[in-house]
């Protein structure tokens, strides 16, 4: 009948549009890298800064050990840390790190960092708690967030301790022989 045959020529008009966008598109997916639709992590790599500092005769303090631990053992931890704590001693004042740490999975991780006290005469130690937080997101990038003592405030990872003077010195600061 002759409204078949219109139905039919219908048919395979479509399927000629229909067959041509299948292979346009076939064709643009062969040319886009595989990478592109994919959904995958990025690794990051974080180092856990600390910094100490100390107030008078910086000679006087030092020596104590500083440690990391995770709050979950299964976190990572820098390459070279052993018992489920990394471990760094500290001797003169500055900046230094526990090492790099790489996160194959996005998320948060939690770190606590104490301080191994040893006892110096005329210093008093800074003793504080800091609880890291490092939040590994899966573009490359990361953040290191601490608190010290169990506080809600974000702050630095900072060690200060303090020197007392020896009979007749004085800690404060001298500009042309006048203390402040």
């Amino acid at each position: 009948s002759k409204k078949e045959a219109i139905m039919t020529e219908k048919i395979k008009m479509g399927s000629g549009v229909l067959g041509a966008v299948l292979a346009l598109i076939i064709m643009i997916a062969a040319l886009v890298p595989a990478d592109v639709f994919a959904s995958e992590n990025v690794p990051v790599t974080i180092d856990i800064p600390l910094t100490y500092i100390v107030n008078g005769n910086a000679g006087s303090a030092g020596g104590d050990t500083f440690v990391l631990k995770p709050e979950d053992p299964a976190s990572p931890m820098p390459e070279d840390a052993g018992d489920g704590a990394k471990s760094i001693t500290i001797k003169d004042e500055g900046n230094y790190s526990f090492g790099y740490i790489t996160y194959e999975t996005p998320g948060e991780y939690w770190y606590t960092v104490t301080r191994e006290l040893t006892k110096k005469k005329g210093v008093t130690k800074d003793g504080s708690t800091f609880r890291v937080k490092v939040i590994a997101l899966n573009d490359g990038h990361g953040y290191v967030l601490a608190y010290k003592d169990g506080g809600d405030e974000k702050s630095e990872l900072v060690y200060t301790d303090q020197v007392a003077p020896k009979t007749g010195e004085s800690n404060a600061v001298k500009y042309a022989g006048i203390a402040f």
